[in-house]
């Protein structure tokens, strides 16, 4: 049977993630669709991983700006400009651990296991989850990948950022992939 999260709809908007998403919509041009799926891709893969029918307020923002700097900085070394982000929004929706918002940005590329938060950790590994095309699944079946997928598309987003790595890399040949974190 699974847990109840494993047999959960699948979750193709949020409240959070659309009304931050529709104030970065101009930044995010073309490839707004590509990552809005990639959010809420992450998100699914999130509740499945933790077990639960919903995610705190605090997780559905760091799903929104995770990689936001990307576009608002026009950077790949978006982290923190990502996280920063944040402080825009934490009243609007209350938001009571905006330090919670600022360590799930901060550390989702981290290669190490976040052991002293779960809810970070499995902010990690579900971004890893869409990252990898699902290659890398931890606990989450194929099924609910390809399930996932078909309701969220990819939208060429590994291409877009895989472009973006490489252009980057190009020219700051010694810091390849800054968003890398150990």
């Amino acid at each position: 049977m699974g847990s109840p999260a494993a047999r959960s709809p699948i979750i193709t908007s949020h409240p959070i993630v659309d009304a931050v998403l529709d104030r970065y919509r101009p930044q995010l041009g073309e490839e707004y669709d590509a990552y809005r799926n990639h959010v809420l891709r992450g998100f699914n893969y999130q509740l499945r991983l933790l077990g639960v029918d919903s995610l705190p307020d605090s997780a559905a923002l760091a799903w929104a700006i995770h990689d936001l700097g990307v576009w608002t900085a026009k950077t790949m070394d978006y982290l923190e400009p990502s996280a920063a982000l944040a402080d825009e929004f934490v009243d609007k929706f209350s938001i009571a651990d905006p330090d919670l918002v600022h360590r799930m940005v901060m550390d989702h590329h981290r290669i190490r296991p976040v052991q002293e938060d779960r809810l970070v950790e499995t902010f990690r590994i579900a971004d890893l989850v869409d990252a990898s095309h699902g290659l890398l699944r931890n606990q989450i079946p194929r099924a609910t990948v390809h399930s996932v997928v078909a309701e969220l598309p990819y939208e060429h987003f590994h291409r877009i950022v895989l472009t973006g790595i490489i252009r980057h890399a190009v020219r700051h040949p010694l810091t390849p992939a800054p968003m890398l974190r150990w």
